[in-house]
């Protein structure tokens, strides 16, 4: 696990190159610095509580980062659809964006979002199904509290799920995925707007 660990580590650096760069580009707190402050912070967050779980074969965290992550992605597609003053306006004062009306019988919902970051990164919404089950109680839940053994099934609530080392290294490099797909849709709001507005 622990070249799965230094991935997560050079990840690290890598948003925060990339914050950096946003910063640069504005020179202040504007919007976009502020919006990718939060959702770069909240990533490295992740990412660091990441780190544990590899190192206590903790699948069901994981898991559940995996989920937090891809909500990040709904943040910032939301930042797409409506614009980033209004989805700041909306965090500022305690409303939601689901509570926004796409038409009459649509509001921006996750899994309209979801559909819609999937229209651009092809599988993101296999992987937020597949996190979503992780977090609620699944059979995947389930799965994680037994262990087989030459045909018996037994009780498992230990921490961690060693037997389960190859998903967890797979689920990482899903992470590092979204890592890279949150810094592509922060460019398009923080970075590519910018250049399209000095135009």
């Amino acid at each position: 696990m622990r070249m799965e660990i230094q991935k997560l580590d050079e990840m690290h650096k890598e948003l925060q190159r990339f914050m950096d760069s946003v910063y640069l580009r504005h020179k202040s707190l504007s919007r976009e610095v502020v919006f990718a402050g939060m959702i770069i912070k909240k990533t490295m967050d992740i990412l660091s509580t990441a780190s544990y779980t590899l190192k206590n074969n903790i699948i069901s965290v994981q898991i559940s980062l995996l989920r937090l992550l891809c909500d990040n992605c709904l943040a910032i597609q939301s930042a797409i659809e409506l614009g980033l003053k209004e989805v700041i306006d909306l965090i500022t004062t305690n409303q939601k964006v689901s509570n926004v009306m796409v038409d009459e019988e649509q509001n921006m919902s996750d899994g309209y979002l979801k559909r819609l970051v999937s229209k651009s990164y092809p599988g993101f919404d296999k992987l937020y199904n597949f996190a979503c089950e992780g977090v609620h109680f699944s059979k995947q839940a389930l799965g994680s509290a037994f262990s087989e053994k030459n045909g018996e099934i037994s009780m498992n609530i230990e921490v961690g799920n060693k037997e389960l080392k190859k998903d967890m290294i797979y689920n990482n490099t899903q992470m590092l995925t979204l890592c890279k797909v949150i810094m592509a849709m922060l460019k398009r709001v923080c970075i590519d707007k910018e250049k399209n507005r000095l135009k």
